[in-house]
């Protein structure tokens, strides 16, 4: 085992109310959440052998006994966490700015829309406050509903907040310009790291970019909830098995590229597949010569073969293509989990699109409480973190988030990282191929975040702790939750470390994050 100070956030949400609008800082509960129940004072955990990293772990202190089953396809799931402080009061809601009021109208309301007409789609997370420790051979992380210190993504500048709101949905950037969490939308993408934080930052100092303290705070949600500490076998591993555009011209004979030239058109022909990856429904990526030179993100209507081709028809404007372009997927749609071939309409489940073949788990739209897609499609930009020298630097603070920051908010963390490269396998996890944490340990320094100690190239995603990082010298910023090829290794903590500041990629995009200051 060698050591290294790192990158990804490791364990670590709303009140109900009656569904009413009303401004954030005039509600009032109609019950106290601390009460219902009998939460008050319980503390809800999930533990692990420190030294076996093939223990995926187990509920213990007051979660033990508990039950939780993420749904799959038309099947419901269930969670007896939804009568316990805090999951009970994580709650979906739109959130609107009138003036300097803030103006919460949660999902029960009639008023409450997903298109936007009546704010951002956002899931708000009430105050919890989150223990780490290692004690007689296990690591700990105990969620609670009183404490020394909340969860660090509850404290801003050294103001304590009583909730934070996490967008429902990948963040698209409108024609004005500004970032949004709304439904039936392709996710922004293709733009570099800070045009995202931009775009957020414009709506308000209390908008910024989903972050390594949310990703931190979701985790431990879900891993006390589920009794294990790898987000992929708990939630299934997202759109995480498409077919990306491929630019190699090695892969022109093979597949995905144009046959032929078509003018002003809505289709593109290449020849046929034995293993299609492209269904009916999902939104295809049209590129022409590189991944960068895109002519259309669009939703593919339908396709049709012939015994060597097949022909791929897309909505939105009419095209010219060349024996250059070539197809492939994209981010999918926001909400697409409640419109795609196998709709999942709970709060918590993922599709079961399983086509010729292809493993359930590798090829579907998901959501934790609400929150759609946080593995797997885009990869989300993460702006607490920044890199120089291979030496990580982190911000607490959201209103001096900058992608290219070194100071100003930003501190040196831990010791230069060690180099991972490697980008994997499309088709496999193979042993002694890519590193894996397998340890979290005990946050002693105050900040509240985990970092990865160990790291291990002997385990499988399926059989690890599910964080997997790549990280290469020069590199600046990081993306979370892996995309598309990934399969086993899209999990909560996936974290890739090698993006620059001019970096754009067709899963690069980002979610939206909102704190009531």
């Amino acid at each position: 085992m060698h050591k290294f100070s790192f990158l990804l956030p490791l364990l670590l949400f709303v009140f109900t109310n009656c569904g009413n609008s009303y401004p954030e800082e005039e509600q009032s509960l109609p019950w106290n959440p601390h009460e219902v129940h009998d939460s008050a004072g319980k503390r809800y955990g999930v533990r692990w052998q420190s030294n076996n990293p093939y223990d995926l772990g187990e509920r213990c202190l007051d979660a033990e006994g508990l039950d939780a089953r993420f749904g799959i396809g038309v099947l419901e799931g269930h969670s007896d966490f939804d009568q316990v402080y805090p999951w009970r009061e994580i709650r979906r809601c739109n959130v609107k700015k009138e003036g300097s009021k803030t103006v919460i109208t949660f999902d029960d309301d009639p008023a409450f829309t997903i298109d936007g007409s009546n704010g951002d789609v956002f899931v708000r997370i009430p105050k919890f406050y989150v223990e780490k420790y290692n004690e007689g051979g296990y690591e700990y992380r105990v969620i609670s509903d009183n404490g020394d210190k909340p969860h660090p993504a509850f404290i801003e500048n050294g103001q304590e907040l009583d909730a934070i709101y996490v967008s429902a949905f990948e963040g698209y950037i409108g024609k004005d310009g500004l970032l949004y969490s709304i439904a039936d939308v392709i996710p922004t993408s293709n733009i570099p790291a800070q045009d995202f934080l931009d775009a957020a930052q414009r709506r308000g100092p209390q908008y910024t970019l989903y972050d390594m303290r949310t990703v931190d705070l979701l985790f431990t949600l879900i891993a006390v909830e589920f009794g294990c500490r790898n987000s992929g076998v708990s939630l299934g591993h997202g759109i995480a098995d498409y077919r990306q555009p491929i630019e190699d011209k090695w892969d022109t004979n093979r597949i995905y590229y144009s046959k032929k030239d078509e003018l002003h058109t809505n289709s593109i022909t290449c020849k046929r597949q034995n293993k299609e990856m492209i269904p009916i429904g999902s939104n295809i990526c049209v590129c022409r010569g590189n991944q960068r030179d895109i002519l259309t993100f669009a939703r593919l209507t339908d396709k049709i073969d012939t015994p060597s081709t097949t022909t791929y028809y897309f909505d939105g404007p009419p095209i010219d293509v060349t024996t250059d372009c070539f197809i492939g997927s994209c981010a999918q749609s926001t909400n697409w989990i409640e419109t795609c071939s196998a709709p999942h309409s709970s709060y918590m489940g993922r599709a079961n699109m399983l086509e010729k073949g292809f493993l359930p788990t590798e090829r579907n739209p998901m959501r934790y409480r609400w929150m759609e897609n946080i593995v797997g499609n885009v990869w989300h930009f993460l702006p607490d973190i920044t890199f120089k020298d291979c030496q990580m630097y982190v911000c607490s603070n959201i209103k001096d988030y900058c992608f290219t920051r070194y100071e100003g908010g930003y501190q040196p963390f831990g010791s230069p990282l060690v180099i991972n490269e490697d980008n994997g396998s499309e088709s496999n996890d193979m042993p002694y191929y890519n590193y894996w944490v397998t340890t979290l340990m005990e946050d002693n320094d105050g900040k509240g975040v985990s970092f990865g100690m160990t790291y291990d190239k002997s385990l499988t995603s399926k059989e690890a702790f599910g964080a997997y990082y790549y990280v290469k010298d020069g590199l600046k910023i990081v993306v979370n939750g892996g995309g598309f090829d990934h399969k086993n290794r899209c999990n909560v903590l996936t974290t890739r470390a090698w993006v620059y500041p001019d970096t754009r990629w067709h899963l690069y995009g980002a979610r939206l994050l909102f704190k009531d200051l």
